[in-house]
């Protein structure tokens, strides 16, 4: 007799004493559980009565006790549409062990992942990660995982922040990833990258990285401790990088700056796919202090240098505002690259903020040579407390492109006087060569200088297949322009297609007048300063319909079947902090519709996070999801820090939560930073996040690591 009817017959006795019946599975060994049956039992019987007839039986021949089931392969890694034949081995008491395969009955953890058979054949249906297990009768069962991944040459690519050079948020190739399965019980946090600094700078990926012989698809991540990672997107192993490299030459380090505890890559890279190059933008200064920006241009195979890289990043042009010597402006390192790369034209552009005047830089792609410098206020100092002319931040966003090659960004507080060559709080347009072709200047610029309202606080969106660009910043107000025709700057923004506040329909409350007094760099209204009105009698522009509303914009909008979605930031604690829906109709006109999301907190600023930037995962035109971030209390927050959330909301339905990352509590991400947006791609999402404090108790800690939390099917 086997070793398994051997041990179903023991049962069997046990259970024919109880008056129970045999199950059909059990059945399987009738052939030996026949008239002879009712003679082992009474055996078996009389042996655990102490009856001398059994006394050879037990003493010979002892039951063997099922002690475990071992399913093989333990780990298997399958492409979509793949299959794999799992096995099952029992282990018993004494050592001996038997092939349950046929016995054994099988089921998965998430059907939506992969599929198994009765026999123990698995087929993997969409990219995530599942469990399968191996159950008999007597209540032992075996498990094993399986991860599924893209089929070879379908994965989906992230080169640049937000998909594409329009900065279109859209990733429509997600094939895996439904409103269906997008729900707590089958979809959550898979594994979490450590990195030796803060990812401030948004994750890329690329599909189908030869790396080391093996094909990977590969997340790469840039940290603020001026390193280079290449992780496997899809599975964690040992957590170890595929390859890592630092930026810093011997005896260097990042800088001290406003970015704590240091700063070295702030900027999101971006990948050329043609040349397997990502280009990172970082700040370091030597062991005697001096500092400065660089070029870097690494092979995404290996992390090695290419092209000569690194260059120092340096520019110049002459002006005669207060930073001038000798007639010359040259970009400082008090500046911060915090703009995302752009890669249009072969060519690499870079924007700078948070020093005395704005800068745009462009690099050929692969000579590393200058192209093109741009200046935002070479002749005329900034004011008030910030004293910038022009920054380039654009919330973290980057400068667009259209399909002619033209470069697009917007700029930040500082004088505007075209004459002067000074263009704060503008949207600009530029030749692949940096020459200035066009402006837009909203009528109240001379208010978003007084009071730090910011345009380029948020970051541009070009409606794909439009030729038009929607922006906006602090005054809580979307300009949609046209890039035939930008508009330049006139009363009541005619120039613009179109102005929109985001309150409408949010808030009972509308716009309301507001006034600002030029301002000293400590912040103090200067004795012969001008009095700046938005809105109500006195407006400077003579728009008595003009005003400031309840909501900020911190980030940059995304674009999905005809609609655009904006994260938002309240002003006042009772505004609720949303992702808002526009309907978009050609030939240029947003609508706002009364969907928006229903987050559960309160993004207030300042003590909340700054605003956030959507992204939408869809298949074609379909099973469209909003993901959003929100960072909570992030670091560098004045209030204790917090851990971000990650939500999912149907794309077509806003008021639809499908997933948040509080719910579950194995789901929850690191500490927000602000500024990130997720990616989404291959079934899988990415966030930046923060995996330790600033500091503990009081203790700075001397090198946080961040976190790159990987989320998916499971």
């Amino acid at each position: 007799m086997s070793d398994w009817c051997a041990f179903l017959q023991a049962q069997h006795c046990i259970r024919f004493a109880l008056g129970a019946k045999m199950s059909a599975r059990d059945c399987r060994c009738r052939k030996y559980v026949h008239s002879s049956f009712l003679c082992s039992c009474l055996s078996l019987l009389l042996a655990a009565a102490g009856c001398g007839g059994a006394s050879s039986l037990s003493s010979s021949s002892p039951i063997k006790v099922l002690t475990a089931i071992e399913t093989s392969p333990a780990t298997a890694s399958l492409a979509a549409g793949a299959t794999q034949q799992f096995t099952a081995k029992a282990t018993y008491s004494d050592g001996s062990t038997a092939d349950v395969t046929s016995a054994a009955t099988w089921t998965d953890a998430n059907a939506k992942v992969a599929i198994i058979t009765s026999s123990g054949m698995a087929t993997a249906v969409a990219a995530g990660s599942t469990t399968i297990k191996a159950s008999l009768p007597s209540g032992e069962s075996g498990t094993a995982s399986i991860t599924v991944t893209l089929s070879a040459g379908t994965g989906t690519n992230i080169t640049t922040w937000h998909v594409d050079n329009n900065r279109s948020g859209l990733n429509a190739s997600e094939t895996s990833l439904t409103p269906t399965n997008v729900v707590p019980q089958t979809f959550g946090k898979l594994f979490s990258y450590l990195v030796d600094g803060y990812a401030y700078a948004e994750p890329l990926l690329m599909s189908n990285v030869t790396i080391h012989g093996a094909k990977h698809n590969v997340l790469y991540v840039a940290t603020e401790n001026d390193s280079v990672y290449a992780f496997d997107a899809d599975n964690y192993s040992t957590g170890a990088p595929l390859w890592k490299t630092s930026l810093l030459n011997s005896g260097e380090a990042p800088i001290g700056g406003p970015i704590l505890p240091y700063e070295g890559v702030t900027s999101t890279p971006v990948i050329d796919p043609a040349t397997n190059t990502i280009y990172v933008v970082s700040v370091q200064k030597s062991s005697g202090g001096a500092a400065g920006f660089r070029l870097n241009a690494l092979d995404i195979t290996t992390g090695a240098h290419k092209f000569g890289s690194p260059v120092a990043v340096q520019a110049s042009v002459t002006g005669t505002n207060s930073s001038a010597v000798n007639g010359t402006i040259s970009v400082p390192t008090s500046c911060i690259q915090r703009a995302a790369l752009l890669l249009a034209n072969g060519t690499i552009y870079m924007g700078f903020s948070s020093c005395h005047s704005g800068w745009l830089l462009s690099y050929d792609a692969h000579t590393l040579i200058q192209t093109g410098v741009f200046n935002a206020g070479p002749n005329i100092d900034g004011e008030g407390t910030y004293g910038g002319a022009g920054g380039v931040w654009m919330g973290s966003g980057g400068p667009v492109a259209d399909s002619a090659g033209n470069v697009y960004i917007s700029t930040g507080n500082g004088p505007w006087n075209p004459s002067q060559g000074s263009y704060g709080d503008s949207i600009l347009k530029f030749s692949p060569s940096l020459q200035l072709l066009d402006y837009f200047t909203p009528e109240d610029y001379g208010y978003m200088n007084c009071q730090d309202a910011d345009l380029a606080a948020g970051g541009l969106m070009m409606i794909p297949g439009s030729g038009q660009i929607v922006g906006g910043g602090k005054m809580g107000k979307l300009y949609l322009v046209d890039t035939a025709s930008l508009g330049h700057e006139n009363a009541k923004d005619t120039g613009a297609m179109q102005t929109l506040y985001v309150e409408q329909g949010i808030e009972s409350s509308q716009a309301y007048p507001a006034s600002c007094i030029d301002k000293d760099a400590l912040g103090n209204p200067l004795p012969n300063g001008k009095t700046w009105y938005v809105g109500g009698p006195n407006d400077s522009n003579g728009d008595t319909t003009n005003g400031v509303n309840s909501y900020e914009i911190f980030g940059t909008s995304a674009y999905f079947n005809g609609s655009m979605y904006l994260g938002v930031t309240p002003t006042s604690a009772s505004a609720p902090g949303v992702v808002r829906r526009f309907t978009y109709a050609s030939p240029g006109v947003l609508s706002a519709t009364q969907e928006f999301t229903s987050l559960g907190v309160a993004q207030q600023q300042p003590l909340n996070t700054r605003g956030t930037t959507p992204f939408i995962s869809s298949n074609g035109t379909n099973d469209g999801i909003l993901w959003t971030i929100d960072q909570g209390q992030p670091i560098q927050s004045p209030q204790p820090t917090t851990h971000a959330t990650l939500y999912a909301y149907d794309a077509t339905t806003l008021s639809t939560e499908l997933y948040s990352s509080d719910i579950n509590s194995g789901d929850q991400a690191g500490i927000g930073i602000k500024f990130t947006s997720p990616i989404v791609a291959n079934g899988k999402v990415y966030m930046s996040s923060a995996h330790d404090p600033l500091s503990v108790n009081g203790v700075p800690v001397t090198h946080p690591q961040g976190e790159i939390d990987v989320y998916g099917l499971k």
